[in-house]
């Protein structure tokens, strides 16, 4: 009888504490589903069963994730998808859909460039390298963009052994302006963006991942998005780049990620006057004057 006893309570004990599992084990099985169920390419799933398998620490959140170039993903995957002996997909296998979460640049509100107080106002847009002409004026050929006298050269991804010495240390780092402007004051932030955007594309450049670059209109909305969330727009893009450098310095990257450069000038946009950015299918491509 006492054994019969024993038995009974050592089974309502195990039950209670199933029931106390049970409601943490639906919550983890929800956050999986709903992770999969926003994932639209390889990458983006395998970043769900990385989270849901416990190796995910290091990384982004799942929107900010989804945001990045192709090959950021894979280097931000590499290490964890490797404990976990998950074989990542080449770039051709795995389709990026970031053109969709994107709007083109001609259907943002805001533009890049604040408007400028002098009465010659399409003038002074321009920067001095392209004063006496606009970018419609320049033409493309397969690797450069000629502008009169002016040759901006695109820029390809590089093996290590090309770039300056240190830009792998811990020191180097991002360093993006912080704005310390008004939040109303769209005409500031615009141009604060414009700016940072500069040391964005400059940085990527000197780790050799000049073809992996977000675009303006990404780099645009990542702020207000972050912002909205009251998260630190430099702090993140900080981490990001210290991942980038470590990954960087033990894989290999293609030279470009994409076949369809961009076929004509209205594609692109003026960084400043020595870097001129284009979009073309979901990619970003610089060229450097």
């Amino acid at each position: 009888m006492i054994k019969i006893h024993m038995i009974i309570k050592h089974c309502l004990a195990l039950v209670t504490f199933m029931l106390f599992l049970l409601p943490s084990f639906n919550v983890s099985a929800s956050v999986d589903k709903k992770c999969l169920s926003q994932a639209k390419s390889d990458y983006e799933r395998i970043y769900c069963e990385v989270i849901s398998r416990g190796e995910g620490r290091g990384l982004p959140r799942f929107e900010d994730f989804k945001n990045n170039d192709v090959l950021v993903q894979k280097l931000l995957l590499k290490r964890p998808a490797a404990k976990l002996k998950i074989k990542l997909p080449s770039h051709k296998e795995s389709k990026h859909i970031s053109r969709k979460q994107t709007p083109r640049k001609s259907n943002i509100a805001p533009t890049k460039k604040p408007k400028p107080s002098s009465n010659n106002a399409k003038e002074a847009t321009l920067p001095p390298a392209l004063s006496t002409f606009s970018l419609t004026q320049c033409r493309l050929t397969h690797d450069k963009i000629l502008c009169g006298k002016n040759s901006f050269v695109m820029k390809t991804n590089q093996p290590n052994k090309k770039l300056s010495p240190g830009v792998f240390d811990e020191s180097y780092t991002m360093n993006l302006p912080v704005y310390s402007g008004s939040k109303e004051d769209n005409l500031e932030v615009q141009y604060y963006l414009s700016n940072a955007y500069t040391v964005y594309i400059r940085k990527m450049l000197d780790i050799g991942l000049g073809a992996s670059t977000m675009s303006y209109t990404r780099f645009f909305h990542t702020y207000h998005d972050l912002q909205a969330k009251n998260v630190s727009f430099t702090d993140r893009f900080e981490t990001m780049y210290s991942y980038l450098k470590k990954d960087k310095i033990s894989m290999s990257v293609n030279a470009v990620l994409s076949d369809k450069r961009p076929v004509h000038i209205s594609q692109c946009d003026d960084i400043n006057e020595q870097i001129i950015a284009c979009e073309s299918n979901g990619f970003n491509w610089i060229y450097v004057n």
